[in-house]
């Protein structure tokens, strides 16, 4: 009698058990901006995939870019949009998704009078996110503007350039690290300058699917704006 042994069949790892890649890449991932300016609600959507080789199976995430306004703010020239413009915070050959105000009225101040005008981008993920990184762009300032960027919940590090200040909170800026995140230069910059970039990361959880971005002046009001660079991200599969 001859005993045939037989193989235990093999079953492949479900990609909603597994962790993935992801970048959100503003020069090719399918990314939808809002109708107009004035559309209510003002939402983008990305469909983000999986990157190349981390296996089979693993869905797109979608992120969404909603905008709200206060304080008499208004939404900007090419606000949300993706702009043509190359080598965005002298990354070569980086995109970058437009955030861009025009504010009315007084002009704001440092600290909670003036986040008070403002505009805020919640981003949005359909699933969990972790390891969340991206650099904001072209924080500067000229005689009609000055940047500032602030987020919630606080991001978990950040890495400034010099020639940036803030900490990424809400609060009053009483020193080079409080505050809004803010140029400490007089005039403004091109787009592809890293002259007014900080990097934000957030270890993100099995609970964390989105964050703001807070986006307000602190000058003379005017037409402003800034970039956000790609995002990369870590999710499971499904």
């Amino acid at each position: 009698m001859v005993a045939i042994a037989t193989a235990a069949p093999a079953f492949a790892a479900s990609p909603c058990s597994d962790t993935y890649s992801y970048r959100l890449d503003w020069g090719t991932t399918p990314y939808t901006p809002p109708a107009n300016l004035t559309v209510n609600p003002n939402v983008a959507t990305a469909i983000v995939p999986a990157l190349p080789g981390g296996g089979p199976g693993a869905s797109a995430v979608t992120v969404t870019l909603t905008s709200t306004l206060q304080g008499g703010v208004t939404r900007y020239d090419q606000n949300l949009n993706v702009l043509a413009t190359t080598g965005i915070g002298g990354f070569p050959g980086e995109q970058g998704v437009a955030i861009r105000s025009a504010t009315t009225g007084l002009p704001s101040v440092g600290g909670p009078l003036g986040i008070s005008r403002s505009q805020t981008i919640t981003f949005g993920f359909s699933r969990a996110v972790r390891n969340l990184s991206f650099t904001v762009v072209d924080l500067d300032r000229d005689t009609n503007f000055w940047d500032r960027a602030s987020f919630s919940p606080t991001p978990t590090s950040y890495v400034r350039v010099g020639t940036v200040q803030g900490n990424g909170n809400t609060g009053t800026e009483l020193t080079a690290d409080s505050g809004g995140f803010r140029y400490t230069g007089l005039t403004g910059i091109d787009d592809t300058s890293n002259a007014g970039n900080v990097t934000i990361t957030y270890a993100g959880g099995s609970s964390f699917t989105s964050f703001q971005l807070v986006y307000w002046n602190a000058g003379t009001p005017g037409p402003q704006g800034i970039l956000v660079s790609d995002l990369t991200f870590n999710a499971l599969g499904c």
